[in-house]
C-alpha cells in the first residue's frame, strides 16, 4: 500500500542541465524562495517551470497577485497544462469572501471563537505596516496599543455575539463609534435607578423606559448592550463573556482618559478604513461564494487567483489577498493528509512576497507545511525587502527564521549586495591551494604552495548571472539553487547553476 511519504518522493521535475537531480514533491513542501532583481528571469524562469510543474501534477492552489499580468500568466500556465477548467478567479465585481463570516461557519475545532476572530482582524495591522515599510513591532509603545485595540476588538466581537447582532466589520465600527462615554453611564445609572425604585411613580418609570428605548434607537452600542442584559439564557462561558463585556463598556473604556480614547478608536477606524471602500466593502463584508472556500484546493484541486492587484488596488489590494492569505494557511493547517484523505498538494503563490508577509505567522506556518502537504512559494527582489517589513526589533532574525524554512532558495541575477553575500555565505566556503613567491631585491625565490578558504561563489558571480530575454543568450535565464539541509546534488557540491528556457 502506498503511503503519504511515496507520494512526496514523486519527481516532479529534473533542473535544466543536471538530469540527475530531481526536484520532488517533497522538496516543494518545504518552501522555495526566489530572489532575482527586476528583469533576472525570476517569474519568467525558475518561477515558470515550477509553477507549470505544479499544474501538471495536479496541484491546488492560491495566487496572489501584485501584479496586473500575473492572472493572465497563469490562465497560460493553466489552458498549456490542461488545468483551465480547475481555475478560480476572484477579481473585482465577481464573487465575495466574508473572513469574519468564514471564521464562524468553517468546519473544525475553533470555529467562531472571539480569540480567532480578533487575531483575524489584526492581521490588518501587520498588512497595514508592510505596505507602508512600516514594519511589525515597533516596540513597547506600539504594542501598548496593539493591546489596546486588540482587547477593544475582543470586547466589541462578543458584544455582537451576544446581542444577535450581525458580526460585521460595520456594526463593529458602529459600537466603538458609539461606545458610552462617562457622562453616558452616569445617564444610564440615572435612568436604571428610576426603573428599579420600587418607589417611583408609574409615570417617571413610563418616561425614564421612554427615554432609554428612544437613546438606544440612537446609539447601537446602548441597543447591543441593552440585549445583552435582557437576555437570562446564557452559558456559563456566555455569562463570562457578558460579565466582561459589561465591564469594559460601562467602566473601563467609558473611564478612560480622552486622548487614550481617542488614540483606540482612531486606530480600529485606521485599520478598517479600507473596507469602507468599494472593493472590500462590497466583496470581503457580506457572503461567501460556493466557489471561493480555500478547501477546495485541496478537495478539488482548485487555482484559487486572487486578481485584485497591489498596483492598482494599493492598500485595499493588500488587505484583500493579505488576509485570504492567512485564512488560506489556517486551512492548509487543519487538513488532514493520509493517503486516503485529502492527498492532493497545494500550492501558496506568492509575487513580491514581502508586501503580504506576515513577520511571525508565515514562518510558523513554514515550519509544518510539509506535514499540511503544502508548497509556498515567495519571489521578491532582494533579503532587504523583508527586512523593511520585519518591524524594527529582530528584523533580521525574523527575515532569516522564514528563510531558514524555505530551504529551496533560487539566486537569479541580482545587484543587492545583501542579498549576493547572503547567498555566498549560504553555499559556503572550500580550501583552494593558492601559490605564493617571494621576491627578494630582484631575485625571484621558490614558488609554495599553500591552502587558503575562499567562497565557493563569490557574491559579486550574482551579479553577472544571464538574465534571458532576446538579448542574452536567446531566452535563457540563469540561476544559483540551493538546497538545504544536507542535500549534495549529484556533483558533490552544495550548489547547481541551471539555466531556464523562457521559451520552453
Amino acid at each position: 500500500m502506498k503511503t503519504i511519504n511515496d507520494l512526496l518522493g514523486k519527481t516532479l521535475f529534473t533542473w535544466p542541465g543536471h538530469i540527475s537531480d530531481r526536484f520532488t514533491i517533497g522538496d516543494s513542501c518545504e518552501g522555495i524562495q526566489i530572489f532575482g532583481s527586476t528583469g533576472s528571469g525570476k517569474t519568467s524562469g525558475s518561477g515558470r517551470k515550477i509553477a507549470k510543474a505544479f499544474l501538471k501534477k495536479g496541484y491546488g492552489g492560491l495566487v496572489l497577485c501584485a501584479k496586473p499580468d500575473e492572472r493572465k500568466s497563469w490562465e497560460a500556465y493553466a489552458k498549456q497544462t490542461g488545468r483551465a477548467k480547475d481555475l478560480v478567479v476572484f477579481e473585482l465585481g465577481k464573487g465575495s469572501f466574508n473572513p469574519i463570516l468564514y471564521e464562524q461557519k468553517r468546519f473544525g475545532k475553533g470555529a467562531g471563537e472571539t480569540f480567532n476572530i480578533t487575531n483575524l482582524i489584526m492581521t490588518l495591522n501587520l498588512l497595514a505596516r508592510n505596505f507602508s515599510a512600516a514594519g511589525g513591532e515597533e516596540g513597547k509603545s506600539e504594542k501598548f496599543w496593539d493591546n489596546a485595540v486588540k482587547r477593544a476588538i475582543t470586547r466589541m466581537v462578543d458584544l455582537l455575539k451576544l446581542s444577535g447582532e450581525d458580526l460585521t466589520i460595520m456594526n463593529m465600527r458602529e459600537v466603538i463609534v458609539n461606545a458610552l462615554t462617562k457622562e453616558d453611564v452616569e445617564r444610564f445609572n440615572d435612568i436604571t435607578k428610576i426603573l428599579e425604585d420600587e418607589q417611583a411613580g408609574d409615570e417617571d418609570r413610563k418616561i425614564a423606559f421612554a427615554d432609554l428605548r428612544t437613546w438606544a434607537r440612537q446609539n447601537f452600542c446602548l441597543k447591543c448592550l441593552l440585549d445583552v442584559l435582557s437576555k437570562d439564557d446564557l452559558t456559563e462561558g456566555q455569562k463570562d463573556s457578558s460579565n466582561l463585556v459589561k465591564s469594559f463598556f460601562f467602566k473601563e473604556f467609558a473611564y478612560l482618559s480622552e486622548r487614550t480614547k481617542s488614540i483606540i478608536v482612531e486606530s480600529f477606524l485606521g485599520l478598517i478604513q479600507p473596507f469602507e471602500s468599494d472593493l472590500l466593502r462590497d466583496q470581503f463584508s457580506k457572503d461567501i461564494s460556493d466557489d471561493l472556500w480555500p478547501e477546495l484546493a485541496y478537495e478539488e484541486g482548485k487555482i484559487i487567483i486572487l486578481d485584485f492587484p497591489v498596483k492598482e488596488h494599493l492598500l485595499a489590494g493588500v488587505y484583500a489577498q493579505g488576509i485570504y492569505k492567512y485564512i488560506f494557511q489556517q486551512a492548509m493547517e487543519r487538513r488532514r493528509v493520509n493517503q486516503e484523505e485529502n492527498p492532493t498538494p497545494c500550492f501558496l503563490w506568492v509575487d513580491e512576497s514581502h508586501l503580504f508577509t506576515n513577520p511571525v505567522y508565515d514562518s510558523l506556518f513554514q515550519s509544518t507545511a510539509r506535514s499540511s502537504l503544502t508548497s509556498t512559494v515567495l519571489l521578491t527582489q532582494g533579503i532587504n525587502s523583508y527586512y523593511s517589513v520585519m518591524g524594527s526589533l529582530h528584523s533580521t532574525a525574523k527575515t532569516k527564521s522564514l528563510l531558514m524554512n524555505l530551504t529551496t532558495k533560487i539566486f537569479h541575477a541580482s545587484n543587492d549586495y545583501d542579498t549576493n553575500e547572503y547567498a555566498s555565505n549560504l553555499i559556503g566556503k572550500e580550501f583552494k591551494e593558492m601559490a605564493s613567491v617571494q621576491r627578494k631585491n630582484i631575485e625571484v625565490g621558490m614558488a609554495t604552495l599553500s591552502e587558503h578558504l575562499h567562497p565557493k561563489v563569490f557574491p559579486h558571480e550574482l551579479t553577472m548571472l544571464e538574465k534571458g530575454g532576446e538579448k542574452s543568450n536567446g531566452y535563457k535565464a540563469e540561476a544559483i539553487i540551493f538546497k538545504s539541509p544536507g542535500r549534495k546534488w549529484s556533483s558533490g557540491d552544495t550548489y547547481i547553476r541551471c539555466k531556464f528556457d523562457q521559451n520552453e
